[in-house]
């Protein structure tokens, strides 16, 4: 039973590198969506390194005289301080990816809104300089603008005018509700997101170190973090004790 534990840790690790390596081909380690991917499949698929992790310790708890599994819970106690420093390291990274990606969101759709609002600005006014419908398909022509329908070219240049001008009025309007950035609710998406991502990471950390020892130690990391803890608490409360 202790030999097929430590195999099926040794596979369970397997398939989490083989998850994780998934998200990260192709690396775009500058885009933020990438990022955020990345991260959210380190953590998600976290508790397969994790259950590997404790089923290698339990092998070692069936058969502790075994060299090979000895070796191997040596080897993932190794791999598993990696781990504790990097979902450390994802819970600042995490928020900065969220944070950047709307950033750039924002700015995109800010660079689209004076992209069109300048259109606008320019048809607003070669309509209002036009002096007849002639005059009018001259200057459109060089918007690049499609040719005007055979109905608008039968009205009366002044009713064509405003028409046109409620017209621009209404896509400016339309332009300025679709590109005025992130919605409310997308960006509480975004936020409840990265508080997920974070506490999962965090929790993760929590259990790699239960299982983390140091060279030399006979504490994992996380009783030696409980014990600097409870130190800095009694050496804070001890001033106060009768």
């Amino acid at each position: 039973m202790a030999s097929q534990l430590g195999t099926l840790a040794g596979c369970l690790l397997s398939l989490y590198v083989v998850v994780v390596l998934a998200a990260f081909l192709p690396p775009r380690l500058m885009d933020p969506g990438w990022q955020v991917r990345f991260a959210n499949a380190l953590i998600n698929n976290g508790f397969l390194a994790l259950l590997g992790l404790a089923l290698v310790h339990l092998a070692v708890h069936l058969n502790p005289s075994n060299p090979h599994l000895l070796r191997r819970r040596d080897d993932f106690a190794a791999m598993a301080m990696i781990a504790v420093l990097g979902f450390l390291f994802l819970i600042p990274l995490q928020g900065y990816a969220v944070w950047r990606g709307i950033s750039t969101a924002n700015n995109q759709q800010s660079s689209q809104l004076r992209e069109v609002s300048g259109r606008i600005a320019s048809l607003r006014q070669e309509i209002n300089k036009s002096t007849d419908i002639k005059d009018l398909q001259r200057r459109l022509e060089g918007l690049r603008v499609a040719p005007m329908a055979a109905a608008d070219l039968a009205q009366p240049m002044p009713v064509l005018r405003r028409t046109m001008l409620a017209k621009l009025e209404q896509t400016e309007i339309r332009a300025r509700d679709q590109l005025k950035g992130l919605q409310p609710s997308r960006l509480w998406q975004l936020i409840q997101s990265s508080i997920r991502t974070a506490l999962s990471a965090l929790v993760l950390v929590v259990g790699f170190a239960a299982f983390t020892r140091r060279r030399g130690w006979n504490k994992t990391l996380l009783q030696s973090w409980q014990e600097r803890l409870n130190r800095r608490k009694n050496t804070t409360r001890g001033p106060f004790r009768v």
